[in-house]
């Protein structure tokens, strides 16, 4: 039908089923990133909801649940939570990268070998197929890397180009978008990161939308906004409204990126 061929009429139809979960009465069950999962948190969630507000205890909360998740992978001797998490990811990096220069040595210097001495042993053979393997192997992760996509800008949506940019990414790309007001100060400071953080996480599609543009309802503005949400493959992968019930309306830029990270609306 011609409905079905127009797309800000879809996004209105998405819109307005998002809104029902996103404000509806089980809030907490559509901020979880999979059903039954985090069953924990969701608790938790309802009860800091439950009583009176209370920013500095907000934030423990969050730097609580990061530092437990991050110490599941075992202990470090530097930070947790999540600029732990990340200095792992970057020192375990590291010591691929150097494994792999040293397997790369290895086998510059086994065919130097082959030129100085002749036809190796059968023991040298086998240590120089290893490296040969190893160094095929690092090949095709560089090439693999290479093709995944490269963004580091924000994209602005309209109800003409939401569900084509979400569903016209690459397959496994992660995508955020900023739903936002201009005329409400907590939008205007936050969407003020997004620069930033689009230009720290390349490979993450970073967009904004305005509500207005988005057709949502003056409900949802007024209870919803900030509003962020995560998109791979095309689905929802996590949502997190109302950002500056948890962070209040100024914080700081790695406050609100460990926040992201922890609600999932931003990789790590």
């Amino acid at each position: 039908s011609s409905d079905d061929a127009d797309p800000v009429h879809n996004l209105a139809v998405i819109m307005a089923t998002m809104e029902d979960r996103l404000l509806g009465e089980k809030l907490h069950y559509y901020c979880s990133s999979s059903e039954g999962e985090d069953e924990e948190e969701e608790d938790e969630e309802k009860k800091l909801g439950e009583e009176d507000y209370d920013l500095e205890k907000a934030k423990q909360t969050q730097a609580d649940k990061i530092e437990s998740k991050a110490w599941q992978e075992g202990p470090r001797k530097h930070n947790t939570g999540a600029k732990g998490v990340k200095e792992d990811a970057r020192m375990y990096q590291r010591y691929i990268l150097e494994k792999e220069q040293e397997k790369v040595d290895n086998l510059a210097k086994a065919a130097n070998r082959w030129v100085l001495q002749g036809e190796p042993s059968d023991d040298s053979l086998d240590d120089d197929e290893e490296y040969m393997a190893a160094y095929r192997q690092k090949r095709m992760l560089e090439m693999k890397l290479a093709a995944v996509p490269v963004f580091g800008f924000i994209r602005e949506l309209t109800d003409v180009n939401y569900c084509e940019t979400i569903d016209g990414v690459p397959e496994e790309t992660d995508v955020c978008v900023y739903i936002y007001e201009d005329y409400i100060p907590a939008c205007r400071r936050y969407k003020e990161d997004l620069v930033r953080i689009a230009a720290e996480f390349p490979k993450c599609l970073v967009c904004c939308i305005k509500a207005s543009k988005a057709n949502m309802s003056s409900n949802f503005i007024q209870r919803g906004l900030p509003t962020f949400i995560s998109y791979r493959n095309g689905d929802v992968r996590n949502t997190w409204v109302n950002i500056r019930e948890f962070i209040g309306d100024d914080a700081d830029y790695d406050v609100l990126v460990e926040a992201m990270q922890d609600n999932s609306v931003l990789p790590y």
